[in-house]
């Protein structure tokens, strides 16, 4: 399954979604996916109650943080 990732500004994959968060899914997931699929049940029956605190509770980064963790990781795989 497919869907248009505002954060990325292309189209992106679910299983993207659901790793792109050091292997942990978005916190827009819910939102993007809501209207496809019973998403909360799927995270509910695929990850922690700590993986989901981790992934949904909290502030939201901001743009510059992900900027930056995107290009720590880039500085990790070269």
């Amino acid at each position: 399954m497919e869907i248009y990732c505002g954060q990325l500004g292309m189209i992106a994959g679910f299983d993207y979604c659901l790793s792109m968060n050091d292997g942990l899914p978005c916190r827009n997931t819910i939102g993007c996916w809501g209207r496809r699929m019973d998403i909360m049940m799927f995270l509910k029956r695929n990850y922690s109650e700590e993986e989901l605190q981790k992934c949904f509770g909290g502030l939201p980064k901001s743009k510059l943080e992900r900027i930056m963790d995107v290009l720590k990781s880039i500085g990790k795989e070269g």
